[in-house]
């Protein structure tokens, strides 16, 4: 559950600082996005097999999904710095939101111990509002770029 809270924090605190300073809430809306999408996908690199878990033994190239699903977030971390308020990357994040979102149900339903998982469905209480989370924040900051 440590993993939610980082990311909660990695989201929100970078627009509580610019609230607080009078600085532009709408880029550090989006750099927050910027560090939880590099959090996750460095995440994918370093966390490998315990992310390989997520997914059921069914998948074929687990490993390699969880790779490129890495590569790909810090790639959306990368085109976030790039372009912030664009609304095609900004449905393209809350589309890749929703579909990773089964694997944290899967690893929750079988308990994988990673990120939480281990608490089982009490785990989606939590996991479920915070996805919920990233895809308002993205809609906001990203999509109609006014947070």
């Amino acid at each position: 559950m440590k993993q939610l809270a980082i990311i909660c924090a990695l989201l929100v605190v970078p627009w509580i600082v610019a609230n607080a300073l009078g600085a532009d809430v709408e880029w550090a809306g989006g750099f927050g996005l910027v560090l939880v999408f590099a959090f996750t996908g460095l995440g994918h690199f370093v966390r490998t097999d315990a992310m390989n878990e997520m997914l059921p033994r069914s998948i074929p190239g687990r490993r390699a999904l969880i790779l490129a699903s890495g590569i790909f977030e810090l790639l959306l971390a990368i085109l976030l710095l790039a372009w912030p308020k664009s609304p095609l990357l900004g449905l393209t994040i809350i589309g890749f939101l929703i579909v990773i979102f089964p694997a944290n149900v899967y690893a929750a339903l079988q308990r994988i111990p990673f990120g939480g998982h281990s608490a089982g469905p009490i785990y989606l209480l939590l996991r479920a509002p915070v996805q919920l989370l990233l895809i308002l924040w993205t809609y906001g900051f990203v999509v109609k770029g006014e947070g």
